[in-house]
């Protein structure tokens, strides 16, 4: 499923030989950033006294 969230003009797949590098990088630092946030949160959200408000937030911000 790709992600909306993107902000770079040039469209890039994980392995696409025609993008430049440093999209091909931007893509990949945006879905690891992304996953990492997710993770965090459900690994967190027995601490966190609002669970479904803050996973609404970073699923927005994907």
């Amino acid at each position: 499923m790709p992600l909306t969230g993107h902000d770079c003009t040039v469209p890039a797949l994980l392995i696409n030989t025609q993008a430049p590098l440093d999209v091909l990088h931007d893509a990949a630092v945006f879905r690891i950033r992304a996953v990492t946030q997710l993770l965090e949160n459900l690994a967190f959200r027995e601490q966190l006294s609002s669970d479904a408000v803050v996973l609404q937030e970073t699923l927005k911000k994907t």
